[in-house]
């Protein structure tokens, strides 16, 4: 609350009574003190504003800052470690909160993995099958080029014989 009221440029003070309600005496405009009242209302755990009074009067001008009242030592600092445990519940909340989307981001990372996975080993099919084709397509091309140089060759043959046969030589 001190926090909120110094940013809000409030003076004054905040102490907490025995019977666990918290009493706030500060001076400021009446509308920042509404806004300061709105604003801890809706302030985060481990701060809890059931309801709230306000009463206004005339400002004294005897505050120069916000501050905490304290009551003695150990009411005080049994209410620190209170506060203390509550910021603590409050964050072991979050935590679990993020340690289980991380466990869920985790499931969803193995299950991408193993499709990798899958993907990985149905390229390297792939890529055999690939390589496979390239051999029998090099093995056609060779076999055409063999036959090609064959038949070519018996042609130019023939064709001597044929020239020589008609007298043309060259």
């Amino acid at each position: 609350m001190r926090r909120i009221a110094r940013r809000q440029g409030i003076t004054g003070y905040v102490e907490n009574l025995e019977d666990g309600s918290v009493k706030i005496v500060c001076e400021s405009t009446e509308e920042r003190i509404k806004q300061f009242l709105e604003t801890i209302q809706q302030a985060p755990t481990p701060i809890h504003v059931a309801k709230t009074s306000a009463s206004y009067s005339a400002a004294t001008g005897e505050f120069k800052t916000f501050k905490i009242v304290a009551g003695n030592l150990t009411e005080e600092m049994v209410e620190g470690f209170a506060t203390g445990a509550a910021y603590f519940e409050v964050m072991f909340a979050k935590q679990d909160l993020t340690l289980s989307k991380q466990d869920q981001m985790l499931e969803k990372q193995d299950k991408m993995l193993e499709k990798q996975e899958l993907m990985l080993r149905k390229q390297d099919i792939m890529i055999e099958k690939q390589d496979e084709l390239l051999a029998e397509v090099r093995g056609v091309r060779n076999d055409l080029r063999t036959l090609l140089e064959q038949r070519i060759s018996k042609i130019e043959k023939d064709i001597e014989t044929i020239k020589s046969k008609i007298g043309l030589t060259t």
